[in-house]
């Protein structure tokens, strides 16, 4: 019996626009409390932004933000881990001087921070995430504020030769990069990923990897699938997430998740 569901947002749960059928979300949100199925929102995004999404129930939900970093639960704070500012410095300094097209956003507990010089349209694109953005002449010194995660945008869209650069270049760093979709990649912290909050939870609430259901999209859902024994990449995910995961769901676009879930429900009788 599934007693935990876990959803990415971008890409999985959400559609392109960023909206999802709220009425019928409610519904289900209502049948699972009252079968005390619990439901996690799982995202590299912020708390504050993904609170946002759920005005009418978040103060009743269960967020793991920053891909792992920040677990709140019911408005408490769960779980909280920063990165060392002396890694993100070596980061920028080397995305700067290697890749000097591409855009860095500091994701902090207070704000998000990037540069004033950043194009307009990644300052668009990033807004979306980031609720409270910060514009900076520069990025070194770091900003007075802890800091969740790291992401860079690639203008072009084609993140992994940044991926790859990364990775063998910083490989020294407790720095790891992942495709967020979009061309957006987020450096979180080695083994500080969905799957990581997750199990935080699963000790919490005395709750087996048998007993969670789990979806997502794009490369930084591959740990949560992988530990969720009831897992579903969506239609429109890549091959490698497809391959990590044990079903396939319809596109975010077509409300996947609320159709597997309410099917689940169907099944049971609940």
């Amino acid at each position: 019996m599934i007693k935990l569901i876990a959803t990415d947002m971008d890409g999985s749960f959400l559609r392109d626009d960023k909206s999802y059928d709220v009425a019928r979300f409610e519904r289900i949100l209502k049948r699972l409390k009252n079968h005390d199925i619990k439901f996690v929102v799982a995202s590299g995004n912020q708390y504050r932004q993904l609170t946002s999404k759920f005005p009418n129930d978040y103060k009743e939900l269960t967020f793991i933000a920053e891909n792992g970093s920040h677990i709140v639960s019911k408005e408490k704070t769960i779980a909280q881990h920063f990165q060392s500012g002396e890694e993100i410095e070596a980061l920028i300094r080397y995305i700067e001087k290697t890749f000097p097209e591409v855009a860095i956003c500091l994701t902090g507990e207070k704000a998000g921070y990037l540069l004033e010089t950043t194009n307009d349209s990644v300052k668009d694109f990033l807004s979306l995430h980031l609720p409270v953005m910060v514009e900076v002449k520069h990025l070194q010194p770091l900003p007075q504020d802890n800091f969740y995660k790291t992401v860079v945008v690639v203008p072009d869209g084609n993140s992994e030769p940044v991926i790859e650069a990364v990775s063998k270049e910083l490989s020294d760093l407790s720095l790891v990069p992942v495709a967020s979709g979009f061309g957006s990649i987020d450096l979180i912290t080695k083994g500080m990923h969905k799957a990581w909050g997750l199990k935080q939870l699963m000790t919490m609430w005395g709750i087996s990897a048998e007993e969670v259901m789990a979806f997502g999209d794009n490369s930084n859902d591959i740990e949560m699938l992988t530990l969720a024994s009831e897992s579903y990449a969506m239609a429109n995910a890549g091959e490698a997430v497809k391959a990590s995961a044990k079903y396939e769901a319809k596109t975010n676009e077509e409300d996947g998740v609320l159709d597997v879930i309410e099917a689940y429900l169907d099944d049971l009788g609940y």
